[in-house]
């Protein structure tokens, strides 16, 4: 395995510091557990779509410096990737979105994702084979919407459990 700690290294390490400062400022407006379940979930997730589509058969990108898992792509799935979907869930409940401005809220986000992406192609975050970055316009909605039935789910599931706290 190729690893030298570069300016992809460097990106994410930066991101996920701005990302994770910006967690702690929001932390508590989810319950301990769900923040917890939701990070678990996200990376899991996270990991295992992009393993699917990044590794073999598939090969449609590489992640950072190598063809091969790269340990700093986990520390990614872990503080970049699960924070911004924190944050996305943080403003999605804060602002009450549903109904049609789930549309416009969703469109923000994907808009935001494509610009991210870009940016870690620059960086050399991401590398693409086959995939183009408008190939990622109907996959982040779709991701989002996942993510927010998970949410969902998670906060039915812990009404009225033990685990609240403060309430």
């Amino acid at each position: 395995m190729n690893f030298i700690f570069d300016k992809n290294e460097w990106f994410v390490v930066v991101a996920s510091i701005v990302l994770m400062s910006y967690i702690v400022m929001i932390r508590k407006h989810f319950r301990p557990a769900t923040l917890i379940i939701l990070w678990v979930y996200n990376i899991a997730f996270i990991a295992t779509i992009d393993y699917a589509i990044a590794a073999t058969p598939f090969h449609v990108y590489d992640c950072l410096d190598n063809e091969t898992y790269e340990p700093m792509a986990a520390y990614a799935h872990a503080f970049v990737y699960t924070p911004y979907s924190i944050i996305f869930l943080y403003y999605y409940d804060k602002w009450g979105i549903r109904g049609k401005k789930l549309i416009w809220y969703l469109a923000a986000w994907t808009c935001y994702a494509l610009c991210f992406e870009w940016i870690s192609l620059k960086f050399g975050f991401l590398t693409y084979r086959t995939w183009r970055l408008y190939y990622s316009i109907p996959t982040y909605p779709i991701a989002a919407l996942i993510l927010i039935c998970a949410y969902r789910f998670i906060e039915k599931s812990l009404a009225g459990h033990p685990f609240r706290s403060g309430e």
